[in-house]
């Protein structure tokens, strides 16, 4: 398969107490964040990746003694492939109990409709056939009307919507630990996500850079890259940088 090494198994580090980072693999993938409630040692993953890399994601999780059929919720950043293509090959996986999927706005809307055009955008240049995943209708809550929410006893994220890089972006933020989970928004190094994709904005993106660089973050955990116990500074270097980009528009 032209995918073959995104099973691979997926390197992980207890970011914050509780909440474990396992970094993308090779090929379209994305980083994966898990939460566990030591209480009832549910799980909860936020973005599943490209599908392929599921498997490796549960060797991963095996170090840290996290057992992969205690996932009893899913939160989205997004609605791409990278991030989203993971879902059917779980649900399928965890078919006597699937979990709960949260999404945002559009999000939601495409995961609930299947929509393949707009999980995999044809500027991407890929067929979903080489990821051997089918797409179908959701069952997903909508986060569009929640300003915040609980994950288990220990994590409470407000929702914030920041488009620019897609319609159905947000990044989850809990204010105690000085969290943010901004999907494809912001990077560590100066980077930051798209805005050449359908639904994707400069000026959007812009915007929600400043929006997120007014939070107080420590712990700066996205979707792509490195992470960083560093947060602010890292958003700061990259609202810089987009800024720059303001001068060929």
């Amino acid at each position: 398969m032209f995918f073959s090494s995104g099973d691979s198994e997926k390197k992980g580090k207890e970011a914050v107490k509780n909440l474990y980072y396992f970094s993308e693999n090779q090929m379209l993938d994305c980083n994966q964040y898990v939460i566990k409630d030591p209480k009832t040692e549910e799980l909860a993953l936020f973005d599943t990746g490209n599908g392929i890399s599921l498997k490796g994601l549960f060797k991963g999780m095996e170090k840290y003694n996290l057992e992969y059929r205690n996932i009893t919720k899913v939160f989205l950043t997004h609605e791409h492939v990278d991030h989203v293509l993971g879902l059917y090959p779980l649900i399928k996986t965890l078919n006597d109990g699937p979990p709960e999927i949260y999404a945002y706005g559009e999000t939601a809307s495409i995961l609930k409709a299947g929509n393949k055009s707009q999980i995999c955008p044809d500027i991407l240049g890929i067929n979903l056939e080489m990821f051997g995943i089918e797409i179908f209708p959701l069952s997903v809550i909508d986060l569009a009307n929640s300003e915040e929410i609980k994950v288990f006893s220990e994590f409470t994220f407000q929702i914030h919507y920041t488009p620019g890089h897609s319609l159905g972006s947000i990044c989850y933020y809990d204010s105690n630990k000085k969290i943010l989970i901004p999907g494809d928004l912001v990077f560590t190094g100066g980077s930051f996500g798209r805005y050449d994709f359908p639904g994707g904005s400069l000026s959007d993106l812009i915007n929600s850079i400043k929006y997120v660089n007014n939070l107080d973050v420590k712990y700066l955990l996205p979707g792509h890259m490195g992470i960083s116990d560093n947060g602010n500074p890292q958003i700061a270097f990259s609202y810089k940088m987009i800024q720059s980009m303001t001068s060929f528009y």
